[in-house]
């Protein structure tokens, strides 16, 4: 029986619980929203001696945050995103800043840990999904992974936009080497050279963004040209070294051996 059919006194609790939740959802909503506009960047200590420190440098570098935020706002409607594994990806940062109104829209490594997954997958998505707009999220090192297939994007005709975080650094591994290892960091570095040169030379278009207010257009720009020009654009953002909160705390705790023969291995 249908609920326009109960009694009327069924159908006004019905109802009323319905509205309460839905202000309930809207509240919590708002106050996620809330939060997002108000942490700009990372705090813990680490992250605040790197933010010093791009004080000093010559080139001028994003907080991450801020661009994710940018990012979001100037999402196209029936969007695509794939992400990468990283620091700024995988650990759920970059989730936190996106909307989807529709199922089948976001593709995420998650805990699989399949460094340079996101451009792959979503030149798949896009070749099932030609009509939607298709972007990926990775970062330096998950990009340095996956970036030739760029010239499969250019030989085929699949165009896609993907937005690279250039840190200079394998950021998981150096969250791990700052909390377990107290900073002593082993092969963390990066000395990358223009990703997006390197796209104009492998045939597709490539932009430099190092200010905050040039990431949303700069989006934007990448994807009409996806869409109406059938090119593939690499927009690489240039980001401080901040370290958000690893996607797992225990990535380099002790295991639980359950098994007597297993006892000694640590």
């Amino acid at each position: 029986m249908s609920a326009t059919r109960r009694l009327d006194g069924q159908t006004l609790v019905c109802d009323s619980n319905k509205a309460e939740r839905a202000e309930q959802i809207k509240a919590e909503k708002a106050a996620w929203e809330k939060e997002l506009d108000d942490w700009t960047h990372e705090r813990d200590p680490y992250s605040l001696d790197m933010i010093e420190e791009a004080k000093g440098e010559d080139s001028s570098y994003l907080h991450p945050r801020q661009v994710l935020r940018e990012l979001e706002k100037a999402m196209p409607e029936d969007v695509m995103v794939s992400t990468d594994i990283g620091n700024i990806n995988i650990n759920s940062v970059a989730n936190s800043y996106l909307r989807f109104e529709k199922p089948r829209s976001f593709f995420a490594a998650m805990s699989w840990g399949n460094c340079g997954y996101a451009f792959p997958t979503i030149i798949g998505a896009k070749v099932a999904a030609p009509h939607r707009p298709a972007i990926s999220y990775a970062g330096d090192g998950a990009w340095g992974m996956s970036m030739s297939e760029v010239m499969t994007c250019v030989r085929h005709n699949i165009p896609v936009t993907a937005v690279v975080f250039h840190n200079r650094q394998w950021g998981a591994e150096k969250k791990n080497q700052v909390d377990f290892y107290n900073r002593r960091f082993v092969a963390g570095e990066l000395d990358n050279q223009s990703f997006a040169g390197i796209a104009l030379a492998m045939g597709a278009e490539g932009l430099v963004v190092d200010k905050l207010e040039d990431v949303g257009p700069a989006l934007q720009k990448a994807v009409d040209m996806q869409m109406n020009d059938g090119k593939t654009c690499i927009v690489e953002i240039m980001c401080t070294r901040e370290l958000g909160d690893p996607f797992r705390r225990d990535a380099l705790s002790k295991p639980i051996r359950f098994l007597e023969k297993y006892k000694d291995y640590v």
